[in-house]
């Protein structure tokens, strides 16, 4: 897992959601070159909001297992991603919502999250 890939990465591991990512990237004028934080915050964040809304289950272990990953890497600037766009802006939705996104992550990302809400929540 690279940094500069990240975002690439996670379309190509999730491609249920291509139509979804196209339609966000359109709408916020990103693409894979913009920072990301950027397309996290914009296009990947969304897109797991609208899956667990949806209950689309195969979507979310996907979604979730990437995240999962990130949580596992050595690279800090991915594990910011995680903490500070993705975790951070799903805990910006309410516990409910972030309660429903516990249930599907991994123990790494748990770890994670329960970093960020120590300072957030």
């Amino acid at each position: 897992m690279e940094y500069m890939n990240l975002y690439k990465s996670f379309k190509q591991e999730n491609s249920e959601g291509q139509l979804f990512f196209e339609t966000k990237e359109k709408e916020n004028l990103i693409d894979e070159t913009d920072g990301m934080h950027v397309a996290f915050g914009m296009v990947v964040v969304p897109y797991i909001l609208e899956i667990i809304k949806n209950g689309k289950e195969s979507e979310i272990t996907k979604a979730f297992a990437f995240l999962e990953k990130m949580a596992l890497s050595e690279e800090v600037k991915i594990c910011e991603v995680l903490d500070f766009t993705v975790i951070e802006k799903i805990a910006d939705q309410g516990h409910e919502i972030l309660n429903q996104c516990k249930n599907y992550m991994g123990l790494n990302t748990l770890k994670h999250c329960e970093e960020v809400e120590k300072y957030f929540m």
